[in-house]
């Protein structure tokens, strides 16, 4: 797996269990929760920049929301070594480019960071988040087989 794709699937394991312990089932829930500086207080380990007071992105932090760190318009599945190209950008947008090392960075995009994209977007995609909160459920049930 490319290590864009696995740091994609490490964030989902994360964001599930949060859904999970907190029991966010509605957009509002969520979109709330998610706030940086929520999330800052009640998952400090969320993020590693949390602890180094560094921001990602250039919003102010009751307005930051990190629900989708993991873009869902971030192409993880795109690493081809020949090119020197990983990552990209599913709907082409023009904000984001290729840095030097051939990653695709879209750090200037703030849309999905927005609490209001992301309750907007889990309102009018309801099948999206009940999907997310199956999953949640899923993860807790394996884990707990496990031990």
């Amino acid at each position: 797996m490319n290590p864009l794709k696995k740091w994609y699937v490490e964030f989902a394991v994360k964001r599930m269990k949060i859904l999970k312990k907190y029991n966010l089932k509605t957009a509002y829930d969520v979109a709330n929760f998610f706030i940086k500086s929520n999330l800052m207080e009640k998952e400090p380990d969320f993020c590693p920049l949390f602890k180094s007071g560094k921001k990602c992105h250039d919003i102010p932090d009751d307005e930051l929301n990190c629900f989708f760190c993991a873009c869902p318009y971030y192409d993880f599945d795109k690493w081809d070594e020949d090119k020197k190209e990983f990552g990209g950008c599913l709907v082409h947008s023009k904000i984001g480019f290729r840095n030097e090392y051939g990653y695709w960075d879209c750090s200037e995009c703030v849309a999905v960071h927005r609490k209001v994209f992301v309750k907007t977007i889990l309102e009018t995609n309801s099948e999206f988040l009940k999907q997310l909160i199956k999953e949640a459920e899923e993860f807790k049930r394996k884990k707990s087989e496990k031990n």
